[in-house]
C-alpha cells in the first residue's frame, strides 16, 4: 500500500503526495469509497489539490460520484483562474476573488454537471422511492476542500467538514481555513445545500510573509481517528519532519499507510483520504516565524 506522488509542471515547483482508503465500516457493508481526490499541475509550476468526503446518509446515495465530479470540477476551475490574464491574483486580494470567482464556479459546475449525470443515467424507482422528491442534487451531496498553490501563494476554499492544516517550517500548525458555526458532529453544509456558495470558507497565504511547508487536506474520516486532543499540532510536526527529510516516496508510505489505520476498526472505520501539497523547495526550507494568513 503506497500514496501517489504527482511532481509539478516545472522544476522547482509545487509538488503533492495523495492517499485513500475505503472505511471498515464501507467494507463491511460493502459500499464504496465515498471519498474522491484529484492532483492537477498548473502552468509555470504550480498545483491545485482537491478533496471530497461523499454524505454517508441513504438520502446521498449517489454521493461517491458527486465527490468524484466535485473534485475534478474545482481543479478545472482553478485552472481556469490560474489561465485568466493575470494569473491567481496575489494573497491581499485572493479571498475576494475566490469568492467572485472560483467558488460560484464550482458550485454552478456541479449542480450542472450532476443533472447531466442523472439525464445520462436516470433514478432507477428504488432510488426515486428513496430521494422521495428531494432536489435532483440532494444524492449527490459532498463536501469539498480546495488548495492552489503556485509561485509564492496558497489560496484555499472549504465547505463541510474535514480539515485543511498548513504546516509552517518550524512544524507546527496553522489553520488557515475559518471555522463553519454549523457543523454540529452530525451535520455538515454541503455542495448540495440551498445557497452553498455562501457557505464556502476561503484563506490565502503569501509565503513571504507566511512561509509554510505545505498544507495537508483530509476528509473527516482522518481527524475523527486522531488520539491527540490538538493532534493538528501533532501531524504537522510529524510531516514537516518527513517533509524536510525526504525522499517523497517515503512520504507517500507514510501518507498511505495513516489513511490506512484512520479507516481501520482501530481508527474511524470511516473512508480517509489525504492531500498534501508541498511548497516549491519544501526539503530546503529552515526556520522562521510565520505571519498569520488572510482569512475570508
Amino acid at each position: 500500500m503506497t500514496g501517489t506522488v504527482t511532481p509539478g509542471s516545472g522544476a522547482g515547483g509545487w509538488q503533492a503526495v495523495t492517499a485513500t482508503e475505503r472505511g471498515a465500516a464501507h467494507r463491511g457493508a460493502g459500499l464504496p469509497n465515498q471519498d474522491a481526490v484529484e492532483v492537477v499541475p498548473l502552468g509555470t509550476g504550480g498545483m491545485v489539490a482537491a478533496v471530497a468526503d461523499g454524505h454517508g446518509h441513504s438520502r446521498h446515495f449517489r454521493s461517491a460520484r458527486g465527490a468524484q465530479l466535485a473534485v475534478s470540477i474545482a481543479c478545472q476551475a482553478a485552472r481556469d483562474l490560474a489561465g485568466a490574464p493575470g494569473g491567481l491574483p496575489a494573497a491581499a486580494e485572493a479571498t475576494a476573488e475566490l469568492r467572485r470567482v472560483l467558488v460560484p464556479a464550482v458550485v454552478g459546475q456541479w449542480r450542472e454537471a450532476v443533472h447531466r449525470d442523472v439525464a445520462a443515467d436516470p433514478f432507477t424507482s428504488a432510488e426515486e422511492a428513496v430521494r422521495r422528491g428531494d432536489d435532483v442534487t440532494i444524492p449527490y451531496g459532498t463536501t469539498l476542500l480546495v488548495a492552489i498553490g503556485a509561485a509564492d501563494r496558497l489560496l484555499l476554499a472549504q465547505i463541510g467538514d474535514g480539515d485543511i492544516v498548513c504546516i509552517r517550517r518550524d512544524g507546527t500548525a496553522l489553520s488557515a481555513v475559518p471555522g463553519d458555526p454549523l457543523l454540529d458532529g452530525r451535520h455538515t453544509t454541503s455542495l448540495c445545500s440551498v445557497g452553498a456558495a455562501d457557505s464556502f470558507r476561503v484563506a490565502a497565504a503569501d509565503l513571504a510573509s507566511t512561509p509554510l511547508l505545505g498544507a495537508l487536506l483530509a476528509t473527516d474520516g482522518y481527524s475523527n481517528a486522531q488520539v491527540a486532543q490538538v493532534w493538528e499540532s501533532v501531524v504537522s510536526a510529524g510531516l514537516a519532519g518527513l517533509i524536510t527529510a525526504g525522499p517523497l516516496s517515503a512520504l507517500a508510505t507514510e501518507l498511505a499507510a495513516q489513511a490506512g489505520q484512520c479507516a481501520s476498526v482501530d481508527g474511524s472505520a470511516d473512508d480517509t483520504t489525504i492531500a498534501l501539497l508541498l511548497t516549491p523547495g519544501a526539503a530546503q526550507h529552515g526556520q522562521a516565524e510565520p505571519a498569520p494568513p488572510r482569512q475570508g
